[in-house]
């Protein structure tokens, strides 16, 4: 009877821990969702809505989503903006934020092994930027450090997705020029 107890109590508490740990796979199938279905899915995995803008002709709109957002602060333990543009011939753009290292290397790990290569990286504004192309998407991966309120440091991943034709249009791809 007590393992069943600690079985389930030890259950309890690590789903909660585990659920906003979207697989990059997860992350690629918000980012072909319309907005209604995107937020469903991620509400459903407790994410929530805190920001919406709709698109212009110039700009993209984006939902903006965070995962166990304090109440007190805006400060969560991941960010993930949708970027729409309410036109269908225009794809979906997706960035994720993420403070772990763990599943900074579980996405570059699985990026690789989607044959993703290596297309540029840089240095920007405080933050070192890689990109990895495959057949169909691009992945820009940036990394930066940011001082919490008690001066200490952490780490800050953020991993920008949308498809290569796209890309040549964002101001990440650096090589538009000699292209």
């Amino acid at each position: 009877m007590k393992k069943n107890l600690i079985l389930i109590l030890f259950a309890s508490i690590a789903t909660p821990a585990s659920s906003q740990n979207l697989s990059l796979q997860q992350l690629l199938s918000v980012r072909k969702k319309n907005i209604a279905e995107a937020e469903e899915y991620l509400t459903k995995r407790n994410w929530s809505l805190i920001n919406a803008k709709s698109p212009t002709s110039d700009k993209y709109g984006g939902l903006s989503f965070a995962y166990n957002k304090s109440n007190f602060s805006n400060k969560a333990e991941s960010f993930l903006m949708l970027y729409f543009s309410g036109n269908e011939n225009y794809p979906n753009r997706l960035n994720i934020q993420i403070h772990e290292k763990e599943k900074y290397n579980e996405y570059i790990t699985q990026i690789k092994n989607w044959k993703g290569k290596i297309y540029d990286s840089y240095i920007d504004d405080d933050a070192f930027y890689k990109v990895y192309q495959g057949s169909t998407m691009t992945y820009v991966i940036s990394t930066s450090t940011q001082k919490d309120d008690f001066s200490s440091t952490s780490t800050i991943y953020n991993f920008f997705i949308t498809e290569n034709e796209d890309f040549k249009h964002t101001n990440y791809n650096r090589k538009k020029s000699k292209e």
